[in-house]
Formats: C-alpha cells, sequence, structure tokens
C-alpha cells in the first residue's frame, strides 16, 4: 500500500475501514460526525498570548509542568482506551475524536490522513458522492451520518 499512489477515494475508503475495523461502525461514524472544518482565527488568539509572554525561565518551567502533565494524560488515555477494548466503559466524545485520529495518523501516515481529511470534507459539502461510478465501502457509514443515524453495536 503506497499512499502516494492511491487515489483520494482509495485513501478515504481505507481510512473509514481501518476506523470501523478499530473502533466499530458506531464510533467511527461519531468520528466522522464530529471531523468538520472550524472557523478559527488563530492571529487573534496569537495576538493574546504574544502580549502575556513571561521570561525564559517561567517559560521553561513551564514546558516542563507541561511534559509532566503530558506523559500523566497519555498514561490515563492508554488506561481509558484498554478499559473501552475490554468493554469496561463508553469513550466520551474527545476521546472518540483523538482515537480516531490517531487509527488514521497510524494507518495512513501523516500524508494519508491529510487527503482522507480533504476528502472527508468534501464529501461533507457534496450532495452526492465525487465519484459516484466507485463504490465506497464505507457507503453505510456515510448514509447514517446524512440521516444523522447512529448504529447500536
Amino acid at each position: 500500500m503506497d499512499i502516494l499512489e492511491m487515489t483520494d477515494l482509495e485513501i478515504y475508503e481505507l481510512g473509514t475501514k481501518k476506523l470501523t475495523e478499530q473502533m466499530g461502525t458506531t464510533y467511527a461514524t461519531q468520528f466522522l460526525q464530529k471531523c468538520k472544518p472550524r472557523d478559527y482565527d488563530y492571529t487573534a488568539d496569537r495576538h493574546k498570548w504574544l502580549a502575556n509572554d513571561p521570561d525564559i525561565l517561567t517559560m521553561a518551567k513551564q514546558i516542563q509542568e507541561e511534559k509532566a502533565l503530558q506523559a500523566k494524560e497519555e498514561s490515563v488515555k492508554a488506561e481509558r482506551i484498554a478499559a473501552w477494548r475490554n468493554g469496561l466503559l463508553e469513550l466520551t466524545d474527545i476521546e472518540i475524536y483523538e482515537l480516531g485520529f490517531k487509527v488514521l495518523a497510524d494507518s495512513l501516515g501523516a500524508y494519508g490522513l491529510l487527503r482522507f481529511i480533504t476528502q472527508h470534507f468534501k464529501n461533507l459539502n457534496a450532495e452526492q458522492p465525487i465519484d459516484q461510478s466507485q463504490q465506497f465501502q464505507s457507503d453505510s457509514i456515510m448514509q447514517m451520518m446524512k440521516e444523522n443515524k447512529l448504529p447500536q453495536d
């Protein structure tokens, strides 16, 4: 499988297949429904952040604290994913979102993930599939998204 030689539709099909295999139909559908472009003005926030820049020592301490916090959060996430895989709990919306992106990044790589997301946004904005001659394996997921129905596993 060479991502560089695949079409956008083939990448999208592979991505939805991997999501469904690793997350199940319900969570894959929820991930795809939540994965939408957002309006965000980075420059406005950037100006706010730059106005309050701390000194170098404070920034170094903040970075160290942030790394320790991230390590702890990753440990908790791993425990929750393991519990979910064992059927002991349900995932939150943000966990579904993070897990979906991790599945896609691991399966498709950075370039494939970008092409998958681009194709997904095209599909969200289209009245009909981009290429009617090619049948998606993910047709059932796309249909459920359009009807706003989520299957029960």
